[in-house]
């Protein structure tokens, strides 16, 4: 056998990294074409919140390379928008922007377009937590359909207002406590929300309360703790974690609940500790 059959030999038995890893393809390939822009439509219930100033800038200097294409998904007739919002909206704004190149894939639902904003945008650029939260809810995740569903009960509004009556925008942290343990997550959000019907949940107390009933071993559904809970307050609660975490200079969930209980146990007899 010459060197040239020997190489066709070796090259024909080798075993790419797809088939050696089992590495998968998600989805098919998609068309590109060029669409007029007005029949793009965006739709809320996986889109994130569009940023206004981000608009301007993008529609004030143009750029087509900046624009690239617009991830299309092709549903019932219409095409809706996966990844590229704040292009298409800037270019709205724009009298002599017609057409927008636009990839455009077959999809057969919400649920697989919110998926594909999701495989979009993670990794690639940053997305907020909430927006990662609502565009899960869409994909039919059935932790993010859980949470929405605890906080609707409880009248918790997700919202990047810090000041928010009952709002929460610490999404990430309530996704990760309500796959590691439902029945502290409700616990604590429905302490959190009974207390805070004029403030915002802030992480400090949410974590501070997690780890109390979760990792301590200290039953927040007990009435005595309650009431006592509800009589301080969650702003001397906030404050007691965050001198807590100043005294030894780092943060985190147990420090937090360390401050939150001398809070708790100032001035009382039988001492609440941690188990």
């Amino acid at each position: 056998m010459n060197e040239t059959q020997m190489a066709f030999v070796r090259n024909s038995t080798t075993i790419t990294k797809v088939d050696r890893y089992g590495w998968t393809i998600k989805d098919t390939s998609g068309d590109l074409v060029h669409l007029n822009k007005g029949r793009l439509k965006i739709h809320p219930d996986y889109q994130r919140n569009s940023v206004e100033s981000k608009i301007r800038i993008i529609a004030s200097a143009w750029s087509w390379v900046a624009c690239g294409v617009i991830i299309i998904g092709f549903r019932d007739g219409e095409y809706w928008v996966i990844d590229g919002q704040h292009r298409v909206l800037a270019a709205m704004r724009r009298a002599d922007i017609k057409l927008l190149p636009c990839l455009v894939f077959e999809t057969e639902s919400i649920q697989q377009e919110a998926i594909g904003f999701l495989n979009a945008n993670t990794g690639r650029k940053p997305i907020t937590g909430l927006d990662k939260f609502r565009a899960s809810i869409a994909a039919g995740d059935e932790t993010a359909i859980y949470v929405a569903k605890v906080f609707n009960d409880l009248g918790i509004v997700t919202s990047q207002n810090s000041n928010k009556a009952r709002g929460i925008k610490s999404m990430g942290w309530a996704m990760a406590k309500a796959k590691e343990n439902r029945e502290s997550f409700e616990t604590v959000v429905t302490l959190a929300s009974d207390i805070c019907s004029e403030r915002s949940l802030h992480e400090v107390l949410l974590d501070g309360m997690y780890y109390l009933n979760n990792k301590a071993n200290i039953d927040l559904n007990n009435k005595w703790l309650r009431d006592r809970i509800k009589k301080i307050g969650p702003d001397a609660l906030i404050e007691s974690g965050k001198r807590a975490a100043a005294y030894f200079a780092r943060g985190g969930a147990k420090i937090w609940a360390e401050g939150m209980l001398s809070e708790i146990n100032k001035g009382v007899r039988n001492k609440v500790t941690i188990g």
